[in-house]
């Protein structure tokens, strides 16, 4: 008996058997299109408070969410509106591929302006000032702000590629309360600088001189 011989429920039973797999497959493709459209295109996203990177330190997702709700709660931020948010970009550097994968992940990052603040390491701090990531702190600390932290040993010189001259370009956050909270850095001195972003003032220097904290 042919397909077209077959009456209503028969055609029902024979598409359903032989089919089924790739009804199922395409309910669930249509799913996945749908949550992609909503989210990105329909559900409201908040605005960005600040966004920090911190390159070169694993930290787990439980962490790091528990550690975005505190800085929000800090700052007595509706996260339907405002949140901070933190990205971490961390390989063993045995695979060639995965570190290739971190690097091009946080270039996009970087050219989207997500970032206000990178921490990482004194040698990723003067990658980042060769790459031109990051601005001299007198562009946003005043000369009394980066002089009381010279004085406590806490700045960072490199040299700045715009003008070839030594400028301080980081601070050390190695004794930070709240990194010694989540024990992030704790192999390694940590420094922060700033990502020259246009809307740098405020709020990033909340979050900034959160970090400062011991």
């Amino acid at each position: 008996m042919t397909f077209n011989e077959l009456d209503t429920k028969g055609k029902i039973e024979h598409i359903w058997e032989y089919y089924r797999l790739r009804i199922f497959m395409i309910i669930f493709l249509l799913a996945v299109a749908v949550s992609f459209i909503y989210s990105i295109f329909i559900k409201p996203h908040p605005d960005l408070y600040c966004g920090m990177a911190m390159y070169g330190q694993f930290i787990s997702i439980e962490d790091n969410t528990a550690l975005i709700d505190e800085l929000n709660q800090k700052f007595q931020l509706d996260p339907r509106e405002y949140t901070v948010d933190i990205q971490s970009f961390y390989s063993d550097d045995t695979d060639p591929l995965v570190e290739a994968e971190l690097n091009q992940k946080f270039n996009t990052y970087i050219y989207a302006s997500q970032f206000h603040l990178l921490l990482g390491s004194e040698e990723n701090i003067n990658a980042f000032v060769s790459a031109e990531f990051v601005s001299p702190l007198s562009d946003y600390l005043t000369k009394e702000e980066i002089s009381q932290l010279e004085t406590q040993g806490k700045v960072l010189y490199a040299v700045d590629p715009a003008t070839n001259e030594n400028k301080p370009m980081a601070v050390n956050i190695s004794n930070s309360a709240l990194l010694k909270k989540y024990n992030l850095y704790s192999d390694t001195d940590c420094y922060v600088a700033f990502v020259p972003m246009p809307d740098n003032g405020d709020h990033t220097m909340n979050v900034f001189n959160t970090l400062l904290e011991e």
